[in-house]
């Protein structure tokens, strides 16, 4: 992969416990890393051209990233204003990762 194609910003958020001042304790999901990305371009065509209207193409991002030793299925990626959730995380040849992403509903 070459590097010229990393040019989104996008936000690693990973669970962690926290305390408030109170003491209570509670987990919420802090940006830990902000790295550079490819969001990939999705087609909601399959096959010969037939379009997959039941698809919702909205809600799901495909990342290309290179390979960090922090990301697993565990983290969440913010990009822009929305949070997204891993589905998948897809090893590449290049020593790049693709991602597949899934929106969530905050």
């Amino acid at each position: 992969m070459r590097a010229a194609l990393l040019k989104e910003w996008i936000h690693i958020l990973e669970l962690q416990t926290t305390t408030s001042d109170t003491g209570a304790v509670k987990r919420e999901y802090v940006e830990t890393h902000k790295i550079k990305a490819y969001r990939k371009k999705l087609s909601a065509s399959v096959g010969n051209g037939i379009n997959a209207s039941e698809e919702f193409i909205e809600n799901t991002r495909i990342f290309q990233v290179r390979k960090y030793s922090f990301i697993n299925e565990n983290i969440r990626i913010k990009y822009g204003k929305n949070t997204y959730r891993v589905i998948l995380i897809d090893p590449q040849s290049d020593n790049t990762y693709l991602i597949t992403c899934s929106k969530v509903n905050e």
